[in-house]
Protein backbone atom coordinates (compact mmCIF):
# COMPACT_ATOMS: atom_id res chain seq x y z
CA UNK A 1 0.00 0.00 0.00
CA UNK A 2 2.94 2.07 0.69
CA UNK A 3 4.38 1.84 -2.81
CA UNK A 4 1.33 2.67 -4.89
CA UNK A 5 0.67 5.85 -2.25
CA UNK A 6 5.14 6.71 -2.88
CA UNK A 7 4.40 6.25 -6.28
CA UNK A 8 1.02 8.20 -6.73
CA UNK A 9 3.04 10.81 -5.51
CA UNK A 10 6.33 10.11 -7.64
CA UNK A 11 3.58 10.89 -10.85
CA UNK A 12 2.04 13.86 -9.47
CA UNK A 13 5.35 15.58 -8.11
CA UNK A 14 7.18 14.75 -12.03
CA UNK A 15 4.37 16.16 -13.92
CA UNK A 16 4.49 19.37 -11.57
CA UNK A 17 7.95 19.44 -12.49
CA UNK A 18 7.39 18.91 -16.48
CA UNK A 19 4.86 21.55 -16.94
CA UNK A 20 6.97 24.50 -16.85
CA UNK A 21 9.59 22.62 -18.90
CA UNK A 22 6.60 22.17 -21.71
CA UNK A 23 5.60 25.90 -20.70
CA UNK A 24 9.05 27.18 -21.52
CA UNK A 25 9.43 24.65 -24.87
CA UNK A 26 6.19 26.28 -26.26
CA UNK A 27 7.34 29.69 -25.54
CA UNK A 28 10.94 28.71 -27.23
CA UNK A 29 9.19 27.06 -30.33
CA UNK A 30 6.97 30.23 -31.26
CA UNK A 31 10.80 32.56 -30.33
CA UNK A 32 12.01 30.44 -33.47
CA UNK A 33 9.11 30.32 -35.72
CA UNK A 34 8.98 34.20 -35.11
CA UNK A 35 12.45 34.81 -36.03
CA UNK A 36 12.04 32.81 -39.45
CA UNK A 37 10.29 36.02 -40.13
CA UNK A 38 12.90 38.53 -39.33
CA UNK A 39 15.18 39.53 -42.48
CA UNK A 40 18.29 38.55 -42.21
CA UNK A 41 21.75 39.58 -44.74
CA UNK A 42 24.95 38.08 -45.57
CA UNK A 43 27.58 39.41 -46.88
CA UNK A 44 30.22 37.43 -49.69
CA UNK A 45 33.11 37.04 -50.56
CA UNK A 46 35.06 38.19 -46.86
CA UNK A 47 37.68 39.35 -47.23
CA UNK A 48 36.56 40.76 -50.59
CA UNK A 49 38.93 42.33 -53.84
CA UNK A 50 36.41 44.50 -54.67
CA UNK A 51 33.15 43.36 -55.81
CA UNK A 52 31.12 42.28 -52.74
CA UNK A 53 27.77 40.12 -52.95
CA UNK A 54 24.95 40.94 -50.48
CA UNK A 55 22.28 38.67 -49.65
CA UNK A 56 18.93 38.97 -48.40
CA UNK A 57 16.90 35.77 -46.39
CA UNK A 58 13.49 37.26 -48.33
CA UNK A 59 13.03 39.36 -51.38
CA UNK A 60 13.46 42.92 -51.43
CA UNK A 61 11.32 44.66 -53.58
CA UNK A 62 12.77 48.61 -53.28
CA UNK A 63 16.65 48.84 -54.08
CA UNK A 64 18.58 49.31 -50.78
CA UNK A 65 20.58 52.05 -49.83
CA UNK A 66 24.27 51.14 -49.33
CA UNK A 67 26.58 53.65 -47.27
CA UNK A 68 30.20 52.98 -46.94
CA UNK A 69 32.33 53.77 -43.97
CA UNK A 70 35.71 53.81 -43.25
CA UNK A 71 37.48 52.52 -39.47
CA UNK A 72 36.68 55.99 -38.00
CA UNK A 73 33.20 56.38 -39.42
CA UNK A 74 33.65 58.65 -42.30
CA UNK A 75 31.32 58.51 -45.49
CA UNK A 76 33.49 57.09 -47.68
CA UNK A 77 30.72 56.18 -50.96
CA UNK A 78 27.09 56.16 -51.28
CA UNK A 79 27.30 53.08 -52.79
CA UNK A 80 25.09 52.25 -56.37
CA UNK A 81 23.37 48.63 -56.55
CA UNK A 82 23.60 46.02 -59.23
CA UNK A 83 20.19 43.80 -58.42
CA UNK A 84 21.83 40.49 -59.12
CA UNK A 85 17.78 38.87 -58.23
CA UNK A 86 14.98 39.61 -55.91
CA UNK A 87 17.19 38.82 -52.77
CA UNK A 88 20.81 39.56 -53.94
CA UNK A 89 22.77 42.69 -54.95
CA UNK A 90 26.32 43.08 -55.77
CA UNK A 91 28.56 46.55 -55.32
CA UNK A 92 31.47 47.34 -56.54
CA UNK A 93 34.70 48.24 -53.76
CA UNK A 94 37.46 47.91 -56.21
CA UNK A 95 38.76 51.55 -55.91
CA UNK A 96 38.91 51.22 -52.11
CA UNK A 97 42.22 51.62 -50.10
CA UNK A 98 42.89 48.00 -48.40
CA UNK A 99 41.33 47.86 -44.96
CA UNK A 100 38.55 47.44 -42.64
CA UNK A 101 35.17 49.28 -43.41
CA UNK A 102 31.50 49.38 -42.41
CA UNK A 103 29.06 48.67 -44.99
CA UNK A 104 25.43 49.88 -43.97
CA UNK A 105 22.66 48.19 -46.06
CA UNK A 106 19.04 50.45 -45.29
CA UNK A 107 15.92 49.19 -46.59
CA UNK A 108 12.23 51.14 -46.24
CA UNK A 109 11.81 49.39 -43.01
CA UNK A 110 15.71 47.57 -41.99
CA UNK A 111 18.96 48.71 -41.95
CA UNK A 112 21.78 46.00 -41.12
CA UNK A 113 25.90 47.17 -40.93
CA UNK A 114 28.71 44.96 -41.05
CA UNK A 115 32.00 45.32 -40.84
CA UNK A 116 33.77 44.11 -44.57
CA UNK A 117 37.59 43.24 -44.84
CA UNK A 118 39.20 44.96 -48.58
CA UNK A 119 42.17 43.14 -49.83
CA UNK A 120 44.95 45.02 -52.38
Amino acid sequence: MKNIFYSSILVSLLSLAMSPVLAQSSFSDFRILQNQKETTISMYPLPTEGILHIAFNKSITESPSILVYDIIGNLVENVTVDRENASAFTINLSGRKAGFYFVKVQTNTESFSRRITVKP
